[in-house]
C-alpha cells in the first residue's frame, strides 16, 4: 500500500513540475526566430523594467511584429504561442506619448 501511494505522489510531482511554465533567459537570436518565445517572458520583462527602453529600441531588439495590425501608437504586440485553437499568447508592450516604455505583459486571446 505504502508503494503504491508514494508512486502516485510521484506520479503528481511529475505531471506538475512538467506541465509549469519553463523559463530561459532572454535570448535575441532565438526570439528573432520566433523560438521559445513564451519561455523568454519573464527575463524579457525584468530587462524591459530594468532598462526602460524607447519604442525604436524595442524594435531594435524584438523586431517588429509580423502583423501590422499589431503596432499602434501607445501598444505594440508579439505572437509567443497558441495553446489550443482558440487561445494565443502575446506580449504587450505599452508605452507612453513620447514614445517611452511604460509596461510590459503576457496575455490570452481567446
Amino acid at each position: 500500500m505504502k508503494k503504491e501511494k508514494m508512486f502516485l505522489l510521484l506520479l503528481v510531482c511529475c505531471l506538475f513540475f512538467s506541465c509549469a511554465k519553463k523559463q530561459i533567459s532572454f535570448n535575441q537570436e532565438q526570439w528573432l526566430k520566433e523560438k521559445n518565445r513564451y519561455c523568454m517572458t519573464d527575463s524579457l520583462i525584468e530587462k524591459l523594467n530594468k532598462e526602460k527602453p524607447k519604442r525604436t529600441e524595442i524594435f531594435s531588439l524584438l523586431g517588429k511584429p509580423k502583423l501590422e495590425g499589431r503596432i499602434s501608437d501607445n501598444e505594440v504586440d508579439y505572437f509567443l504561442k497558441s495553446e489550443d485553437f482558440l487561445t494565443v499568447w502575446i506580449l504587450q508592450v505599452n508605452f507612453d506619448d513620447d514614445g517611452n516604455f511604460k509596461s510590459a505583459s503576457v496575455c490570452s486571446e481567446d
